[in-house]
């Protein structure tokens, strides 16, 4: 049950109570705004985030696209720089099968919580207040540049430490318990990473965020995401009540439900990995699929014929081919396909596709 709260009364996070909020969060008075209006300013001079933010809808963090209320994305191209570990867990990832934890209402993490439902800032001179409207999450971060926090226990959220570079809000974060993805889709994370948030408001109406995560566990480089969000003092955080919705769902075994991941073998066999396959030779191919066999839960393959000659083809995983809009009747018997495909070192015959074209769209199977 998702309940209106009423923004007027006064807010305490944590036991710290915060300034009051700024003309432009105060619900009675934000009806109309000017979008060439000054930046707000806190008491010690630096800008004020408060108030709601609309962001991009960041499912996939490998998308660049910019919404029509202003909101936008530039994402890492796809694929990912995964390390051998870090491409067994987005392997391995299948949330029908093993459980999400956002379905068991635990907390998303930073990256993810900036996804779904809305999302309040409220801010003074010592410290900033994420309210997520999502499970009803929060994160109190203090900017004074405090040093991290010793002998603590590892979070989904991680320790986190903002401070001032000019304008620029940045939050340093370490000690993650490894569990969080950085979006819908499931790209991992591990203990090992350290991420690095900025906030900076350029005008009134919109609000900068970038965030770089170094994982070496996981990705071979530093990974980067920069966003858009659009001031919108209209919305208002609801109350989310994620067991109370959810807990029927786990006991009947509609929802799976997540427990703490081990570190179990990749689900593709060597002969489908991509260390198998050259990715120097990638090509396009257009067939006609002869054999389809689509595991829910394991690996989509088929015998494509093209221009005579039968390949044996991995399409990807059902989970992440339906995520991005591929059903398996759209690989049916029959059917006419257009892919991108590298080709199997030790086997001509053997391809992986990398991506597909549907009409005018191309889309990722990695």
């Amino acid at each position: 049950m998702r309940i209106h709260l009423s923004l007027a009364l006064s807010i305490l996070v944590a036991g710290i109570a915060l300034s009051p909020l700024s003309v432009e969060a105060q619900s009675a008075k934000t009806t109309k705004w000017d979008p060439k209006a000054p930046v707000p300013r806190l008491p010690n001079g630096k800008p004020d985030f408060s108030g709601n933010w609309t962001r991009p809808g960041t499912m996939d963090i490998t998308r660049t696209f910019t919404n029509g209320n202003g909101t936008s994305n530039k994402g890492e191209p796809n694929p990912l720089p995964f390390t051998p570990w870090g491409q067994k867990q987005w392997d391995n990832y299948d949330p029908v099968k093993n459980g999400d934890y956002a379905g068991s209402c635990m907390p998303f993490g930073w990256i993810r919580s900036f996804t779904p439902h809305p999302m309040q800032l409220l801010q003074n001179n010592e410290y900033i207040a994420f309210l997520f409207e999502q499970s009803t999450m929060f994160q109190l971060v203090n900017t004074e540049g405090l040093p991290h926090r010793k002998d603590w226990a590892p979070t989904w959220f991680g320790d986190s430490r903002g401070h001032w570079e000019g304008d620029t809000l940045v939050i340093d974060i370490v000690n993650f318990n490894g569990y969080a993805k950085l979006g819908t889709i499931g790209h991992p994370m591990s203990e090992q990473a350290h991420l690095v948030m900025t906030f900076s408001r350029p005008e009134f109406g919109k609000l900068n965020f970038t965030w770089t995560l170094t994982d070496p566990k996981t990705y071979t480089r530093p990974i980067k995401n920069e966003r858009v969000f659009v001031y919108t003092p209209e919305v208002e955080l609801m109350e989310y009540a994620c067991m109370e919705n959810n807990m029927v769902a786990l006991l009947d075994g509609a929802i799976t439900p997540w427990t703490q991941p081990n570190d179990e073998p990749s689900v593709v066999p060597a002969r489908w990995e991509w260390t198998s396959f050259d990715l120097t030779k990638s090509q396009t191919y257009t067939g006609v699929v002869k054999e389809v066999n689509w595991e829910l839960h394991k690996l989509a393959t088929a015998k494509i014929d093209v221009a005579g000659k039968t390949y044996d083809v991995m399409l990807g995983f059902p989970v992440r081919l339906d995520f991005r809009g591929i059903a398996e009747e759209d690989v049916a018997v029959g059917k006419t396909l257009t892919f991108q495909a590298v080709p199997s070192k030790a086997s001509a015959t053997d391809l992986r596709v990398e991506t597909f074209t549907m009409g005018k769209d191309t889309i990722e199977a990695r």
